[in-house]
């Protein structure tokens, strides 16, 4: 769903972007590589999703020449009616890279709002270089887009987040920096997770985490730089045509190739669009079949 940091800011920017034209207050938010979540205070939580993906689908389907949609067909929302719940919700988007083993401190996840809140109070200061003329802007943004008021892009392609981001309100609710540092290190991944969240989440969204995790050991190589493999593979020897013009030999030889740098099976699957059990069944280049030759 979300393979390089490009397709990250996509998806980040869209989520700011439909909050300003569905009247919506964006809390907070996490993009993982097959799911995101988002807190976000509306009215019209049908019509804020759904501004989201449908906009980032299609987005996506022009960049890689694919079809059909992206992810499950609706999405599954819970509504945070006490402070308990707000701030449980809030501190398990915000530690979303720790639950699925992606970092090891929630703030050094970079597809997610942790590090915006109580800038000055730890002393971090946001360094960006605006992207002011309308021209420089299209490469980030639709060519209908215009930013609202006050909406400044950087130039990686990321909206700057201190302009939209509801972070007074998160701040208010965690009362102090003391009180969030703490909420965000209480527990690490699973057993934080299990303790708080799922407990009242309820069975549906139980099984939607649970189809949804990204197993594995911190430090491990990540999802991210698995594309990046595959995209500059592409580049080298196809042109740098879309990763779905991957014909079934060279996903196997990649897949090989990957293993071999000790990406994770679910992490091959999930980027080459394979089966899971591909990836697991490949020890070897007797393995690969008819398969001619391994990229390099």
């Amino acid at each position: 769903m979300f393979r390089v940091p490009e397709d990250y800011y996509q998806g980040i920017n869209r989520a700011c972007l439909a909050a300003y034209h569905h009247d919506t207050g964006l809390l907070a938010y996490s993009f993982m590589s097959n799911h995101f979540h988002v807190i976000a205070e509306t009215g019209d939580p049908y019509g804020y999703i759904g501004s989201i993906r449908n906009g980032y689908n299609k987005w996506f389907n022009n960049k890689y020449s694919r079809k059909g949609p992206l992810g499950y067909a609706g999405f599954h929302a819970v509504e945070l009616d006490t402070l308990e719940h707000i701030l449980e919700g809030t501190t398990y988007v915000l530690r979303n890279g720790v639950h699925h083993n992606v970092v090891s401190y929630p703030s050094g996840y970079p597809f997610c709002s942790t590090r915006y809140y109580f800038m000055k109070d730890f002393g971090v200061h946001g360094q960006y270089t605006p992207i002011i003329s309308w021209k420089e802007q299209r490469e980030f943004l639709p060519w209908k887009v215009k930013l609202p008021p006050g909406y400044l892009i950087d130039k990686s392609g990321l909206l700057i987040q201190e302009n939209i981001l509801q972070t007074k309100m998160v701040e208010h609710y965690y009362g102090s920096p003391r009180k969030f540092s703490y909420y965000l290190n209480k527990l690490s991944g699973e057993e934080w997770a299990m303790l708080n969240i799922e407990s009242w989440m309820g069975n549906k969204i139980k099984d939607l985490l649970n189809n949804e995790k990204l197993i594995g050991k911190v430090n491990r190589i990540s999802d991210v730089d698995v594309c990046l493999f595959i995209d500059q593979w592409l580049k080298n020897n196809k042109n740098g045509a879309p990763y779905t013009t991957l014909q079934h030999e060279e996903k196997l030889s990649l897949a090989l190739l990957l293993r071999q740098k000790m990406a994770d099976p679910g992490q091959i699957a999930r980027c080459l669009a394979i089966s899971r059990d591909v990836p697991e069944n490949l020890k070897n280049a007797h393995d690969l079949g008819r398969s001619r030759k391994c990229p390099s």
